[in-house]
Parts: C-alpha cells; structure tokens; sequence
C-alpha cells in the first residue's frame, strides 16, 4: 500500500515539480509552497476494521528536513519520512497548542477502543513557508495535486473528519467532491457527498484554533468523538 502511495506522488511530482519551482523562482520567502504533504500508514493497516482519516487544513513551513528551508524540494522520500517520524511514530507528543491537543485526544480516545486507526491527511496538500495559503499555490495544487481520492481509494477509510471550518469547504469540493451537509448539534455536522463515498461517514466541525477561539471545544470535541465511536463497526 506504500509502495502505491509512493506511484501516486511520484507520477504527479513529474508534473507539479516544474510549475512549483518556477512559481518560487518569482516570488519572495514567506510565500514559497513548501513540499507537498504525503502520507504512510503502518504496516498492519489493513489490519484495523475502523480506519480514521482525519483532515486538517494545511501544514506549513513542512519538511525542513527536506533542504531549502521547507520551500519545495522534490524530495518525495524525505518528506514521506518526516511525515513517519512526526505521526506514525508519536512525534506529535512534543507539541502543544489547540490542533495537536485535539488530534492527540480523539487518537487516544478511538485507538483505545481496539481495531481502530486514525490517519492524519490535510486538505490542502500543499501549503506555503508562513501561515495560510496562497491563491496561486492552490491553483498549481488544483491542477497538478489532485491526490486526495486517489489516497481514499486507496487507504478505503470508513470515517472521514474535517478540522477545518467552513473556509475550508472549497477545498473539500475541489479534492473530494461536493457536498451537502446536516447538523448534528452546534459546529458538528455530517457530509453527504454527491459523487461516490456513500459508504463513507463524514463528519466535519471547526479547526481547533477556532473551537478555543470560541470558548466551544469542551463541548464539541466529546461530541464529536462520541460521534467517531459511533460510527465504528
């Protein structure tokens, strides 16, 4: 399965590399995209019955592993090896703030329930050297990076959750598909996509920066979490 995450990148690298790098070449620091983000998954994951995909929006400054001071390296490799070190090997636990506080307790609360497994994807596969994203930068993602249904298709999560807040819903139509959506209860929703991913439970709520901004995490979180649970068979 790795091994076919690592085609996938390298058939699109051939193409997004050159429009990556000659975007950088025009522009100044804080706005270069950084490297694309990419996945592994362990290597029991088609062990797990309940596998989690979890979304948040973008990462940025990513892999400064990867030379150049995080701006786009074509280094698929590296970047997939950082992304093992940081998640799969638990160097999340280092980090504090709003996002990781949440990640890492809807991870303990659904791995501790057996034959579960969360995977951390974002919907925007390529950020940028600061904070936020760039229109031109999408527009190069948009076209070349269209990565994420090959990732479902081949990952086949049975839950997908969105941090990500409304801003983000462009990027869920653009790299998934279109979508409608019902509340649950307050910042909690389900997503109904319209092409495919029926036998898929999609939950979406704010970004965790968002939730603390709004005094709300408390109280969404375990509903959202209770709503995971509910969906593991």
């Amino acid at each position: 399965m790795n091994e076919q995450l690592k085609t996938l990148y390298r058939e699109k690298f051939d193409l997004l590399a050159p429009k990556l790098y000659e975007y950088n070449s025009k522009v100044g620091y804080s706005k270069k995209a950084t490297n694309p983000f990419l996945l592994k998954v362990p290597d029991n994951y088609n062990a797990f019955k309940n596998r989690i995909m979890i979304f948040g929006q973008e990462t940025n400054t990513w892999c400064k592993e990867c030379g150049d001071k995080s701006a786009f390296s074509n280094n698929i490799a590296k970047s997939i090896e950082v992304y093992e070190k940081f998640f799969l090997k638990r160097g999340i636990k280092k980090y504090r703030g709003p996002f990781w506080n949440e990640m890492k307790r809807i991870i303990m609360e659904i791995e501790k329930t057996g034959n579960s497994l969360v995977i951390w994807n974002n919907i925007n596969k390529i950020g940028r050297i600061g904070k936020g994203n760039i229109k031109e930068i999408n527009q190069i993602q948009f076209k070349y990076f269209q990565v994420i249904r090959d990732e479902i298709e081949l990952l086949r999560p049975n839950i997908l959750v969105f941090l990500t807040g409304n801003n983000y819903d462009s990027f869920i139509e653009k790299n998934i598909s279109s979508f409608t959506q019902e509340k649950i209860s307050d910042s909690l929703y389900g997503l109904k996509f319209k092409n495919g991913y029926e036998n898929i439970i999609s939950l979406k709520t704010n970004h965790p920066n968002g939730l603390y901004h709004l005094k709300k995490n408390r109280i969404v979180m375990p509903k959202l979490i209770s709503e995971i649970k509910n969906a593991c068979i």
